[in-house]
C-alpha cells in the first residue's frame, strides 16, 4: 500500500508538473476571424487547442506548433486559429488528449472575443509597457500582476504593449513566471507587442525567445514578427523594432524602406505606430539619446510624410504626451520641429487635438511596473539641460527646450492609457495605477481626436472627455472623476473599410561602483544584443 500511495503522489506531481501554463492570447491576421493561442509545458504532448462556442462543448480541437526551448520555459505552443465569426465569444482550454488540460475540468474554460467585422463600430484598447522586474532573475515584477487587474478592468479588446515585459530576453527563467502571471489577462484579452531592449535576445528573428513566445504578423520584407502591421477596425497599426536603430546596418534601411512602403499602401483611415524607444522624452531617456538620433532622422520624415495620427512608445518610465509636431530638430540635421496647432501650452485646456493631417501626437507609457522617474529622479528636467540625472548626460539645451515647449502633459508614476475608437473618433484616457503608487488611480490626462473620415451610422460614444486636462509635468488628477493580407492586415491596395476616406489637404512632407547599482536598478543594458543596439 505505502508502495502504491508513493508512486500515485509521484504520478500526480508528473502531472502537476507537466500542465500547460502561461497562456496568452495575440494577434496575427484579422481581429474579426482569427486568434493565435499559445502556452507552455514541460510535456510535448500538451500540443491541443479545444475551443468552442459553447462553454460546454469545445468541439473543435487544433494541433499546435511546439518548439522546444530551456527549463522551465521547456516547449512553446502556437495554434493559430482562422475562420472565426466576428463579434463572437469563443471558450478554450489547452492540453494534452491524455495528460492534463488548462484549465482542468470541472473549472470553467478560459474565453476570448473576436472583433465586430464592422470597422466603424467602437472597441477599445489598452496602452501598456516597461512592466519588467528592475532586478535580474525576478521574472515578473511585484506590482506587475496589480496593474493589469487595473488595465483589465477598462474593459480592453486588446492590449498594446510599448515593450521591456522581462530585464532578460534571453533568460527563460524570467519568461516563465513572467507569462504565468500575465495569464490572468493575457489569457482572455489578445495582444499586440513590440521588442523592448530588455526583451532582445542573443538569438535573432525566429530563434529569439520574444518570437517564440508570441505569434505576431509577419512584415513582407524579412517574413519575420520584428516589426509588421495590421489591420484592426479602422486603424492600421504598425509595429517597429526600435533596436534597430543603427543608421548604418542593413536592418534599419530595411525597415525604413519597408515603413515608407507600408504606411504608403494602407486604405485605413487612422495610422498608428509603435515601438519601445521614444522619439521624444523628457524622462529617464532622453530625446536621440543614441545613435545620432537615427531613429528622429530616419522615422520623422516618414510620419509627417504619411501624416501618422499617433506614435505610441516606452522606454522612459513615465507617462509623456507632445502637442502635435512636424519636422526634424535642427541639432539632428533636419530643419526643425514646428507644432501647427500650437505648443504645449496651447492644448493643455483642449479636450480635442487635430490628427494626422496637422501633425503627428507622439505618447510615452512606460510606467506598467518598471521602477518610475518619479521614484528614482531620473529625469530630465534641468531648465537648461546642465545637470540631467540617470544616464541622460547627452541632453542637447535646444532639442530639450522643443520637449518643454512640446509637453502637454509629463507624469512619473505608474500608469497606462486607454484608447477608444469610435469610427472617426478616438478617445484617449490616461490612468496612474492604484498599485506601486500613493494617492490611488487617478486619471491624468483626457482627449478627443477626429479624423476626416465619416462612418454611415457612427455608434454612440461613452467615452467621456474632459475639457480639463492636466498642464505640464502634471503630477495631479483631473477632477474626480480571417483573411492575413501582407503584413497580417487588409490585402494591400484593398478597398474603402466602410468608414470613409482621409479628407483632401492635409501638411506637406516636411563613480563605478555607484553606476554599476543604479545600472542594476533601472536596467540598463550594458552588452550589445543584435546589430544596431547602442
Amino acid at each position: 500500500m505505502r508502495c502504491a500511495a508513493v508512486l500515485m503522489v509521484l504520478a500526480l506531481a508528473r502531472v502537476a508538473a507537466a500542465a500547460p501554463h502561461g497562456t496568452r492570447l495575440t494577434y496575427f491576421g484579422d481581429p474579426a476571424r482569427s486568434i493565435a493561442v499559445s502556452w507552455n509545458s514541460s510535456d510535448p504532448a500538451d500540443d491541443q487547442l479545444l475551443y468552442g462556442t459553447s462553454a460546454g462543448a469545445l468541439a473543435t480541437m487544433v494541433r499546435a506548433q511546439r518548439t522546444a526551448q530551456a527549463s522551465p520555459l521547456d516547449h512553446s505552443f502556437t495554434a493559430r486559429v482562422t475562420g472565426l465569426a466576428p463579434g463572437t465569444t469563443y471558450y478554450y482550454r489547452v492540453g494534452g488528449a491524455g495528460g492534463a488540460l488548462r484549465p482542468a475540468p470541472p473549472a470553467a474554460p478560459l474565453q476570448w472575443r473576436t472583433l465586430e467585422a464592422d470597422p466603424c463600430r467602437r472597441f477599445r484598447f489598452v496602452l501598456i509597457g516597461d512592466n519588467r522586474a528592475d532586478l535580474d532573475g525576478i521574472g515578473a515584477n511585484p506590482v506587475w500582476r496589480e496593474i493589469l487587474g487595473e488595465a483589465m478592468a477598462q474593459g480592453p479588446d486588446f492590449f498594446l504593449n510599448t515593450g521591456d515585459m522581462v530585464k532578460n530576453g534571453e533568460r527563460a527563467d524570467e519568461w516563465a513566471p513572467f507569462i504565468d502571471v500575465s495569464e490572468s489577462g493575457w489569457a482572455l484579452v489578445p495582444s499586440l507587442l513590440t521588442m523592448g531592449n530588455h526583451d532582445e535576445d542573443q538569438q535573432f528573428g525566429d530563434s529569439a525567445l520574444y518570437n517564440q513566445l508570441y505569434e505576431l504578423p509577419r512584415n513582407s520584407a524579412t517574413g519575420s514578427e520584428d516589426y509588421y502591421g495590421i489591420d484592426v477596425g479602422p486603424l492600421h497599426i504598425v509595429s517597429l523594432n526600435s533596436q534597430f536603430s543603427n543608421p548604418a546596418a542593413s536592418e534599419m534601411t530595411q525597415m525604413v524602406a519597408w515603413l515608407d512602403a507600408d504606411l504608403g499602401a494602407t486604405q485605413q483611415p487612422w495610422k498608428i505606430v509603435f515601438f519601445h524607444k521614444s522619439i521624444y522624452s523628457r524622462g529617464n531617456h532622453s530625446t536621440g539619446e543614441e545613435n545620432g538620433a537615427a531613429l528622429n532622422r530616419l522615422l520623422v520624415p516618414i510620419f509627417d510624410r504619411h501624416q501618422v495620427d499617433f506614435v505610441l512608445s516606452g522606454h522612459s518610465h513615465d507617462y509623456e504626451r507632445y502637442a502635435p509636431s512636424v519636422g526634424v530638430d535642427s541639432a539632428f540635421g533636419g530643419s526643425g520641429r514646428n507644432f501647427p496647432a500650437g505648443d504645449g501650452a496651447a492644448f493643455r485646456a483642449r479636450a480635442t487635438v487635430p490628427d494626422g493631417a496637422t501633425a503627428t501626437t507622439y505618447m510615452v507609457s512606460g510606467g506598467a511596473g518598471a521602477l518610475t522617474t518619479e521614484f528614482m529622479g531620473l529625469s530630465c528636467i534641468d531648465p537648461v539641460c546642465t545637470r540631467c540625472t540617470g544616464f541622460n548626460f547627452n541632453c542637447n539645451a535646444a532639442v530639450y527646450n522643443k520637449d518643454v515647449a512640446g509637453t502637454v502633459v509629463y507624469d512619473g508614476r505608474h500608469n497606462f492609457g486607454v484608447f477608444t475608437v469610435d469610427g472617426d473618433r478616438i478617445s484617449v484616457e490616461v490612468w496612474t495605477t492604484a498599485a506601486g503608487n500613493s494617492g490611488g488611480a487617478q486619471r491624468i490626462d483626457s482627449f478627443m481626436m477626429t479624423s476626416g473620415t465619416t462612418c454611415a451610422t457612427p455608434p454612440p460614444s461613452d467615452a467621456g472627455v474632459d475639457a480639463s486636462a492636466s498642464g505640464a509635468d502634471a503630477s495631479g488628477a483631473l477632477d474626480a472623476a480571417g483573411t492575413s493580407g501582407a503584413d497580417g492586415g487588409q490585402p494591400v491596395g484593398a478597398a474603402s473599410n466602410g468608414c470613409g476616406c482621409r479628407s483632401a489637404g492635409g501638411r506637406s512632407a516636411r563613480g563605478p561602483g555607484a553606476l554599476l547599482l543604479l545600472a542594476a536598478l533601472v536596467g540598463c543594458r550594458w552588452r550589445r544584443r543584435r546589430a544596431g543596439a547602442a
